[in-house]
Order: structure tokens, then C-alpha cells, then sequence
């Protein structure tokens, strides 16, 4: 009988490479439990995964300053427009203040007719404004 035995198939070298490339954690483990290469081939290895943590946490801080500052800025254009639809549905509510409500054109139909582009959030913010400049309210923004 064969003295040799035969090494299980997570010890051998292609398994390795995958759990490396796949759950590099498991991959660099079984790399140094099983000495599946060269001790300065494990080394080479160690390094170039520790390099490559290194380089994406610094990139990751980064990406994520970046992002909050532009939500920030997003946050402040996005209410600007729903204070801006909200002026324009008061100012066209205007109009419509002090006549009958039969000769009055709701808010949709204002909305429509001077074929705004606002989101559908934005939409119920300027129904909001014309619908307090008709009922006689003073402008919120």
C-alpha cells in the first residue's frame, strides 16, 4: 500500500488560488496552514492582499467624504425646488383668489396648463401653495 497520503482537495494548490481570489481570508490561512508554496512565494502573496487592503480602505474614506458632501448639496438643490414650486403654486393660486370656485381652475389644471416639470413630491408641494393662496393663507416660504 502507498504510504503517501493523498492531500485533501481544499490543501491543493487550485483550491487555494480560488479561496484567495474568492474569500481571500480562508485562501490566505489555508496558504500558510498547508504550505502549499514556497515560504517567500507566501510572503509575496501576504504582501500584494496587504497592499491591496491598505490602498482601498484609503480609497473608501475618501469616496465617502466625497458622496456626503454631495448629498449635502443635493439635499439643499432639492429644497430650493420644493420652495420654488411651492412660491410658483402661491403665485398662480393668486390669480385665482377672490373669484367663484366654478371659474377658478384647480390645482392640476394650473399646474398643466403652464406646463411646469416639477418631481411627483414636488407636485403636491406646489398644489400646497396654490392651494393656500386661494383659502386666503399667507406664503410659507
Amino acid at each position: 500500500m502507498d504510504n503517501q497520503t493523498e492531500k485533501k482537495w481544499y490543501q491543493k494548490p487550485f483550491a487555494v488560488v480560488l479561496f484567495l481570489i474568492f474569500f481571500f481570508p480562508v485562501g490566505l490561512f489555508l496558504m500558510w496552514k498547508h504550505e502549499v508554496w514556497s515560504k517567500t512565494t507566501r510572503w509575496i502573496i501576504s504582501a500584494v492582499f496587504a497592499l491591496a487592503i491598505i490602498a482601498n480602505a484609503g480609497k473608501n474614506e475618501s469616496s465617502n467624504t466625497n458622496s456626503n458632501s454631495s448629498s449635502g448639496n443635493n439635499y439643499n438643490a432639492s429644497e430650493d425646488v420644493s420652495k420654488k414650486a411651492y412660491r410658483q403654486g402661491y403665485a398662480d393660486g393668486q390669480m385665482g383668489y377672490g373669484l367663484p370656485a366654478s371659474e377658478r381652475a384647480t390645482a392640476m389644471e394650473s399646474y398643466m396648463a403652464h406646463n411646469y416639470n416639477y418631481s411627483s413630491a414636488d407636485i403636491s408641494v406646489y398644489e400646497m401653495g396654490y392651494n393656500d393662496a386661494i383659502s386666503g393663507k399667507s406664503a410659507q416660504y
